[in-house]
């Protein structure tokens, strides 16, 4: 019967990325023959970096308030939420107005920021409105307050009813 011989298993020390390999032979002290693991530098660990101005001074989260003056910077257009037919609808703001749509995909409102028209789906309400002459429904009604009258038109556009000066 042979005899087996077993050796030691030597396993090689994988370094970190980017860093040194490290040792832990053993290397002989003084005149004896004891021996003593050398000294293995810790690894670098990087740096944690703390912010110093949260963005929780300029928003508070959970009142949902803006809480400090925010700078916009020149952006091409901005979409708020994301349209989904029968689902949800979205708002586009551009630099030639504003869009908003339900999830039928119907316009809700429109602000054409070239030519200042506004079209609305619904109701419009307001404590006050100031305008110069209001025409009402396919100009039926004409509401002036510069000369102070109101006129009703037939459907032939003939002046059937003034209030006001003549």
């Amino acid at each position: 019967m042979d005899d087996k011989i077993y050796t030691n298993e030597v396993i090689e020390n994988n370094p970190f990325p980017n860093q040194e390999v490290l040792t832990t032979a053993q290397t002989p002290s003084a005149e004896k023959d004891t021996f003593s693991n050398t000294v293995i530098k810790p690894p670098q660990f990087p740096t944690k970096r703390i912010a110093q101005e949260l963005i929780g001074s300029s928003l508070n989260t959970r009142s949902r308030k803006i809480l400090a003056e925010f700078e916009f910077t020149q952006s091409g257009a901005l979409q708020i939420g994301k349209y989904t037919e029968g689902v949800t609808g979205d708002i586009r703001i551009s630099p030639n107005g504003i869009v908003g749509r339900d999830s039928s995909g119907l316009t809700t409102f429109a602000i054409d920021a070239t030519t200042g028209d506004v079209v609305f789906k619904g109701s419009v309400q307001a404590g006050s409105v100031i305008t110069g002459v209001l025409y009402v429904g396919n100009n039926s009604i004409v509401i002036d307050g510069d000369t102070r009258r109101m006129v009703f038109y037939d459907e032939n556009d003939v002046p059937v009813i003034l209030i006001g000066n003549a």
